[in-house]
């Protein structure tokens, strides 16, 4: 594996202050909050499936990096005949050791996600958004559909998605509903607006049909 380098943005207001020793936490600011059209405007991959494997290293830092390996059951954005996406989530475990990066996702072995992933300029596939772009699929009690949940304790804290709480029934995302309005916004493409976090630069190379004249400055 190559080896990896510090994010070279973070989407928040503000940054995270990666000064970390085992069991710390960087300290951060409130997170931007992005819609539905701007996660998938944004993302390189979109995808719904099961993690089939999790992995950590160290950076030449000394930060700990964990490995997500999704195996792909539907893909709503990116290469045709994509059946694997491993994403790197800055923060984890390794042994005694954590690296504590608030608003970083978690994940577990036997997981289904939704997750909207980007790839940054140093070659990283990282969640877009941090916590907003990824989701379990959880059963919804009352009616059997698949909904989507957003939940992401402490990286040194035990994860175990099958106790995750459920939203409230007037709160619940269902994963149908959501899968709809991500192909219907690929389907109608980027509006040219800026979107925090990702430069106009890379929604450009992103979305080439977008003239240059309809770039929100």
């Amino acid at each position: 594996m190559k080896p990896l380098r510090t994010l070279s943005r973070l989407m928040i207001a503000g940054c995270l202050t990666i000064g970390l020793t085992a069991g710390t936490a960087a300290n951060a600011t409130s997170l931007v909050k992005l819609s539905t059209e701007q996660l998938t405007d944004a993302s390189d991959y979109i995808v719904r499936g099961t993690v089939q494997a999790i992995t950590a290293n160290t950076d030449e830092r000394g930060h700990i990096w964990t490995h997500v390996t999704i195996d792909v059951d539907e893909r709503l954005k990116g290469p045709l005949g994509l059946q694997t996406l491993t994403i790197d989530v800055q923060g984890g475990t390794m042994g005694a050791h954590s690296t504590v990066v608030p608003l970083s996702p978690r994940f577990a072995i036997g997981e289904t996600v939704l997750a909207f992933a980007e790839i940054l300029g140093s070659g990283i596939t990282t969640v877009t958004g941090m916590t907003q772009g990824k989701y379990t699929v959880r059963i919804a009690p009352e009616d059997g559909r698949e909904m989507l949940v957003r939940f992401a304790p402490r990286q040194d804290q035990d994860y175990d998605p099958r106790f995750i709480p459920h939203p409230q029934p007037n709160e619940r995302v269902y994963l149908n509903d959501l899968s709809e309005s991500i192909r219907a916004r690929k389907a109608k493409g980027w509006d040219g607006l800026v979107i925090p976090g990702k430069s106009i630069e890379r929604l450009k190379a992103m979305h080439p049909t977008v003239k240059v004249m309809e770039v929100a400055q």
